[in-house]
């Protein structure tokens, strides 16, 4: 069993934490019943920072309402702990923020998209890459995957495979080398949760866009959440495989 770091770089809402809990608890809650046995949370964004890659079995880099280009000195220590972990082959997971930033740290090109938010349920193809449960029979051709993001992987960091992607949002899922698995989508968040989020973005994104998220929501519900779930676990138990074997 393994000890997951959760490299939190935002939380939620204080009038959402009595529902939904803290930002790390939506992440416990979707990996409940894989090779994690414990957790450590680490608030990045409150420079609060592990010391070493050692210090646990894999990690996890979180969403952020910040862009990887902001200038943040905890982004920056963010970042160069992402490459020490990957210099170290020691397994990381990268959400929405932090499957851009782990491209940004490793040489890939992350932007704001001329395309405009990506907010609601939204469909990308499956390429069936043949990792982490995405070949499954039963995984559909496109996945319809809960995100809310503007910025966007503009280029991916060398040698990463594209999973998954859109004409909308190319670079959406991505892998490296049996040990970096990131993603665009919002695994972590249940429908509900997405809703009362993205209704503070009116003012930002607009009515328009916010309604027809919600009517996407209301449409295909968590989409194929519990397929990308299921890749995430199926990543954990290949790691912990990897690291039993290994000693």
């Amino acid at each position: 069993m393994m000890k997951l770091g959760i490299l939190l770089c935002d939380d939620h809402y204080p009038d959402s934490i009595p529902t939904y809990g803290h930002y790390d608890d939506a992440f416990k809650r979707m990996l409940h019943g894989s090779a994690i046995s414990c957790y450590e949370t680490y608030r990045c964004f409150e420079q609060h920072y592990p010391k070493h890659p050692d210090e646990c079995d894999i990690w996890i880099v979180t969403g952020s309402k910040w862009g990887v280009y902001d200038n943040e000195p905890w982004i920056g220590a963010v970042s160069k702990f992402v490459q020490q972990c990957h210099a170290q082959r020691r397994p990381l997971i990268g959400v929405c923020f932090g499957h851009q930033l782990i491209h940004h740290a490793l040489g890939g090109k992350v932007a704001k998209s001329d395309k405009g938010w990506g907010m609601g349920v939204y469909p990308i193809e499956n390429l069936k890459h043949d990792q982490y449960g995405f070949t499954q029979s039963e995984a559909p051709d496109a996945l319809n995957l809960i995100a809310c993001h503007q910025d966007q992987v503009q280029e991916p960091a060398p040698a990463f495979s594209v999973i998954a992607g859109s004409d909308f949002c190319p670079i959406a899922i991505t892998a490296k080398d049996q040990h970096v698995l990131t993603m665009q989508c919002h695994p972590e968040f249940t429908p509900d949760f997405l809703i009362q989020l993205i209704e503070r973005l009116r003012d930002k994104a607009g009515d328009d866009t916010v309604d027809q998220a919600i009517a996407s929501i209301k449409q295909f519900g968590g989409g194929d959440r519990d397929l990308v779930i299921s890749a995430l676990h199926q990543f954990i138990a290949q790691q912990n495989q990897s690291a039993s074997s290994s000693h």
